[in-house]
């Protein structure tokens, strides 16, 4: 396998792994192991909604994307979880009812902190929220081991 290859199949894997996920279903549709860049597609469900009968997603579900998104573009790189450590989320507008697309874009790849960007944009193209991470990137102690 590519190594483009490997960093997607990770990618598929963080995606997967928890079992939240399962809820949420998110795609990986790329990343770019060069500029630290991961997209993640988040299809749309009717239990996304604000409110009942809502056109709009519930701002919880963005906040999830881009946790879910910015820990994944850590996680891809150093090949193992990244924890969140901080998270600022701006809400632009009300995200559609539509899928949704993150893009996490790793703007420092630390021994113990990295951060990371994210744009979520819904299936239109318009920009609804931004957030800024900071996720651990050490590597886990082998302390109280036997």
């Amino acid at each position: 396998m590519t190594a483009a290859a490997d960093a997607l199949e990770r990618l598929r894997h963080e995606l997967q792994h928890p079992p939240f996920h399962a809820v949420l279903r998110p795609e990986p549709v790329s990343v770019d192991l060069e500029t630290g860049t991961v997209v993640i597609r988040l299809p749309y469900q009717a239990i996304f909604g604000r409110a009942e009968g809502s056109p709009e997603v519930h701002g919880g579900v963005v906040a999830t994307l881009i946790d879910m998104a910015g820990h994944a573009a850590v996680a891809v790189q150093i090949e193992r979880m990244a924890p969140t450590i901080d998270l600022r989320i701006d809400y632009l507008r009300p995200a559609p009812a539509r899928d949704l697309f993150a893009t996490a874009r790793t703007i420092k790849l630390g021994r113990a902190v990295s951060r990371v960007d994210i744009d979520i944009h819904s299936g239109d193209g318009k920009l609804v929220a931004i957030g800024r991470g900071s996720f651990s990137s050490l590597a886990p102690t082998t302390e109280g081991a036997a």
